[in-house]
């Protein structure tokens, strides 16, 4: 008696355990669970200058990061400079939502980009780069900057 008991209740458990398995993918579908990392629904591809110099400790950080992979793979377009003179010249040419630049350089950046009535925002970033904080980070100045362009246009019409 206690064996069909003990039987009837290792069946009851197995077919409870395996009600929770899924088939690939269908963990996704359910309710209140996604991804590990999901970009927020208002982020946009944006248009990313990196200005790092050659000889700085950040522009080998970046390389090892692959930044400029991981842009690409995230919808950005990225393009990469490499002296002062190259990013005021592709500044006052080109149109960047955002400029990557070394913490100690972003004042000077900002300097520069300030005269234009579409500045791209100047997001500083130190010789330690995640790039989930640095994806993050792009959004947020991509979002900040859709919305300072959009009342500058309310307050011009």
């Amino acid at each position: 008696m206690h064996m069909r008991r003990f039987g009837v209740l290792v069946l009851m458990l197995s077919i409870g355990l395996t009600a929770d398995l899924f088939a690939c993918g269908e963990k996704f579908l359910i309710g209140g669970r996604g991804t590990r990392y999901e970009r927020p629904k208002n982020a946009r591809a944006a248009s990313v200058l990196i200005y790092a110099d050659p000889a700085s400790p950040l522009s080998a950080t970046l390389k090892k990061a692959k930044v400029e992979s991981l842009l690409k793979l995230e919808g950005h377009r990225a393009t990469k400079v490499q002296t002062f003179d190259q990013l005021s010249t592709i500044v006052s040419s080109g149109r960047y939502d955002v400029i990557l630049t070394a913490n100690s350089a972003s004042a000077e950046v900002q300097k520069l980009v300030a005269a234009s009535p579409d500045a791209a925002a100047v997001v500083g970033i130190d010789e330690l780069v995640k790039n989930r904080t640095l994806l993050q980070a792009i959004d947020k100045a991509v979002l900040q900057r859709d919305q300072n362009l959009k009342k500058t246009a309310a307050r011009s019409s």
